[in-house]
């Protein structure tokens, strides 16, 4: 796929999301999926019709295509979108499974200083946030 039959069609996917036009912005993104796009545009491809899967209200599916975009990233040392899922469920209230996916993150290679500490305050928040509701 051409540059910027690539920028097109993710500009159109971006207008059927804020028109909340999910249906067709599943079938465009997977369409982006099957196409031969690099494996790291599909891993983001990918977790974006997460996010519209969850804007449907289907978390099992927004879930499913979480792990299929992590699938695609992590042959690469990429961990956008795993970092996407621990937020996700962290936003769903699953600090429990939250917390090991940014706990296995840190102790990556190829995650840098930086990264880890932003890593290290998500986990604290998480875990603040636990010790809160156990109170």
């Amino acid at each position: 796929m051409q540059y910027q039959d690539y920028l097109q069609r993710v500009k159109q996917t971006s207008q059927l999301l804020q028109e909340a036009h999910y249906k067709q912005a599943v079938e465009a993104l997977y369409q982006l999926v099957l196409s031969d796009i690099s494996d790291v545009d599909k891993a983001e491809m990918c977790a974006k019709l997460a996010l519209v899967y969850d804007r449907m209200g289907n978390t099992d599916e927004a879930m499913k295509w979480f792990e299929k975009g992590i699938a695609y990233e992590q042959n690469y040392d990429r961990y956008e979108v795993t970092e996407k899922k621990a937020q996700y469920l962290s936003d769903l209230g699953f600090s429990n499974m939250a917390v090991p996916i940014y706990e296995s993150l840190i102790k990556q290679p190829f995650v840098s200083e930086e990264e880890k500490e932003r890593m290290r305050k998500a986990i604290q928040g998480l875990l603040g946030k636990a010790m809160h509701a156990w109170k």
